[in-house]
């Protein structure tokens, strides 16, 4: 396995967790009457920009951690450099995440068309910005063994 696929599997691993982690904190809190997610949006807002610099910090620390559990596996100190055949499969990865996100974001609107609370709205975006980095990593790692 490649130093790139192992590096997707990560991220969307990492993801995932955070997310999930991230998800059961909100709802616990939300349970136990700490704020309304139902009708409170500034809660909403605040929860969003908590999430994306914890997310961001954890992120930092799993790659470093990668890194160094990768380097030690395989006695190898420096990443493999970046191609153009590495900047294409980023590319077209990128354009499938894109489209994965613009689709939650039409059946959030569409949903919220058809009489969905707002805080529905929320709740897919989330899971659409974690559905579309999935298959972003996905993607890399099915372009990476396809060969572009």
């Amino acid at each position: 396995m490649t130093y790139q696929e192992k590096q997707n599997i990560v991220n969307m691993g990492s993801g995932i967790l955070i997310t999930l982690i991230y998800a059961m904190i909100i709802y616990n809190r939300h349970a136990d009457g700490l704020f309304d997610l139902t009708q409170d949006y500034r809660s909403w807002g605040i929860a969003f920009l908590i999430f994306i610099g914890i997310s961001i910090v954890a992120r930092i620390i799993i790659q470093i951690i990668f890194h160094i559990f990768n380097a030690i596996a395989t006695r190898e100190e420096d990443v493999p450099k970046e191609d153009e055949r590495d900047k294409l499969i980023k590319l077209k990865a990128t354009r499938n995440s894109y489209y994965a996100f613009t689709g939650g974001f039409i059946i959030s609107v569409i949903a919220l068309a058809l009489g969905m609370p707002v805080y529905g709205i929320f709740i897919v975006f989330v899971i659409s910005g974690l559905l579309s980095e999935i298959v972003d990593n996905s993607s890399q790692i099915y372009y990476y063994r396809k060969g572009v």
